[in-house]
């Protein structure tokens, strides 16, 4: 049993990993629509009704996951549908911004803001989240990946 931890663990951080690299390909996806479409907001409607296919589809196949009940429903947060709207606001910055600083650059500062954000929530212990305290371990991790944008956006010595 003990081995199972590590291993269920391992293929979290796997499928986190992989969710991240796809978010770079998603950056591609959105940079050329972009370029075909022309237009950020009809970019962003096709991708979310592209996603909300893919998941309408997916609702159907996994018919056997519960639904919430209608006291489920009243007892949420007012906050908590709004996950999607934050995302598109994500995607809109994507397909705005990231063709001028490259992908490498654009994820490296999401990073960046997701980091700062995910420590006061954690901190906090905001929006249902278990409170995690910003130790100084914590805090050094992500001023070196802020740190570390320098190097990724400083292009100088790049060969064109």
């Amino acid at each position: 049993m003990l081995t199972a931890i590590p291993l269920v663990l391992g293929l979290v951080f796997l499928f986190i990993l992989v969710g991240g690299g796809l978010r770079s390909v998603e950056a591609g996806c959105q940079n050329t629509l972009m370029n075909h479409i022309k237009n950020a907001w009809l970019c962003a409607v096709i991708s979310y009704a592209v996603a909300l296919t893919g998941f309408l589809i997916m609702l159907v196949l996994t018919s056997k996951t519960p639904w919430p009940t209608l006291d489920d429903v009243r007892n949420m947060p007012w906050w908590a549908p709004f996950g999607g709207l934050m995302g598109g606001a994500a995607v809109i910055g994507m397909i705005a911004v990231a063709r001028f600083v490259g992908v490498a650059v654009f994820s490296a500062l999401v990073i960046v803001g997701e980091m700062v954000v995910a420590l006061v929530m954690d901190n906090f212990g905001l929006m249902g989240f278990a409170a995690r305290a910003a130790t100084p371990p914590r805090l050094l991790a992500c001023a070196l990946i802020t740190g570390a944008i320098y190097l990724m956006a400083d292009n100088r010595k790049e060969a064109r």
